[in-house]
């Protein structure tokens, strides 16, 4: 009994490591310890041995790692190409005729990304575009054509067509070659989903997740890539901004794939998240703090922006929905960010443009860092009463409420994520 307890860590630390190199070759894995032992510090031991979605996140070997490199490339790159996509096609398609064209090019972006969904709409504008390519100067064909088609492709990606699904089908075997093949959430020196797992279940619950982070690592891979979390909490939906739900051609086709009977992805909007609660079918996940939180990431530190988020709030008292804060520790290290003007910077995230600037792996700085340590803590399920007609004083009181929870979360497990001296700011 006095050296059980140390025996049993050292076997747990080698068969771990012998598990992370085992990997690419055995696709599915479990490891059971039954331990029948009178001793407390045995029996806890014993605990922290227990395969939780953590269990296989950390790297092994370069192979192994470069793969979970080209899951993270693929994933931002559904996320952050499309930004640069609509401008720099409407570059090449204007920038033969001139600096003036070239202003008119992208007005007609800005007309394209706020107008109307719609086929006709979008044709138009895509035929007045076509004209600067038909007459464009033969030194600039190649790449005004170039970037027309480009433009097209996207467009049609995202364009409501009549008589045709809004929506990409189901691809289970690019969420296999994610989560699997590629297993992405090693490319971190950590990524854990920890805390009180044994609190999600399925039911009315809000999963309300911070901090949002530059391209929300921790959300990414330890709650929608996360098979594990998906079986605990039954189907999830997860609430994504409404400008790349819907109208970014790659993350929407991203999204669409990874649907599944265990998850599905939708805009968080008023219009699909009050839908979603009416019916009662799912846990919901959002990132309340949006754009702010991202713009807030400065390396190292911990931020969160939520005072004055309190719609969530009021949605889940009109329908009966729980709230269980999640905290991320580690998000502010998966990049380093530009911290200064950050006034003016949260007033263009207000109005929903980002106004981050980042810079990741040295040697891809898309990337986020690899030494980035992704711990995601799930608090206590905070019950919440069903008032049809919360007042402003109900929100206020529940809203309170959650802050003081989240606060709660991120001092009760700081120690355990290796930060005991970090400090969160509320904004």
């Amino acid at each position: 009994k006095k050296s059980f307890s140390s025996d049993l860590s050292v076997i747990a630390n080698s068969c771990e490591r012998i598990l992370r190199c085992s990997q690419p070759r055995v696709k599915k894995l479990e490891v059971k310890w039954i331990v029948i032992v009178q001793a407390p510090s045995v029996l806890q031991a014993a605990s922290s041995t227990e395969r939780h979605p953590e269990f296989t996140s950390n790297v092994c070997s370069e192979p192994m790692w470069f793969g979970a490199a080209v899951g993270n490339l693929i994933c931002v790159s559904a996320w952050v190409a499309p930004i640069f996509l609509l401008p720099g096609s409407l570059v090449l398609i204007t920038a033969p005729h001139g600096p003036k064209a070239v202003m008119g090019g992208l007005l007609a972006g800005a007309v394209l990304a706020g107008g109307p969904k719609t086929l006709g709409f979008r044709a138009s504008i895509l035929a007045g575009l076509s004209y600067f390519t038909y007459n464009c100067p033969p030194s600039g064909q190649g790449s005004s054509a170039f970037g027309l088609v480009s433009l097209f492709v996207m467009l049609a990606m995202i364009t409501e067509v009549p008589g045709r699904r809004k929506s990409w089908s189901r691809s289970p075997a690019f969420f296999n070659f994610i989560t699997e093949t590629l297993d992405a959430r090693s490319y971190y020196a950590k990524a854990t989903l920890r805390g009180n797992l044994a609190g999600i279940k399925p039911g009315r619950v809000m999963y309300a997740v911070h901090p949002h982070g530059v391209l929300t690592a921790g959300w990414t891979w330890n709650l929608f890539f996360n098979s594990d979390f998906h079986k605990l909490a039954g189907r999830v939906g997860f609430l994504l901004d409404e400008g790349l739900r819907l109208k970014s051609p790659s993350f929407r086709l991203m999204c669409d794939w990874c649907e599944s009977d265990n998850m599905w992805a939708g805009a968080a909007t008023k219009r699909t998240m009050l839908k979603a609660m009416e019916a009662g079918e799912t846990s919901l996940a959002l990132l309340p703090g949006g754009f702010q939180e991202a713009t807030l990431c400065s390396r190292g530190k911990d931020r969160v922006y939520v005072k004055k988020r309190a719609g969530f709030v009021k949605y889940c008292l009109m329908h009966g929905y729980s709230i269980t804060p999640c905290y991320t520790f580690g998000e502010s290290d998966t990049y380093s960010c530009f911290p200064y003007l950050l006034g003016p910077r949260l007033w263009l995230a207000k109005r929903n443009i980002p106004a981050a600037a980042m810079f990741g792996a040295w040697w891809c700085p898309v990337l986020p860092k690899a030494s980035a340590e992704l711990q995601t803590f799930v608090g206590d399920n905070i019950k919440l009463p069903k008032i049809e007609q919360p007042t402003e004083a109900d929100i206020k009181k529940y809203h309170g409420l959650y802050m003081d929870a989240l606060v709660a979360l991120f001092e009760k497990y700081k120690g355990e994520a290796g930060r005991p001296g970090a400090v969160l700011e509320v904004f």
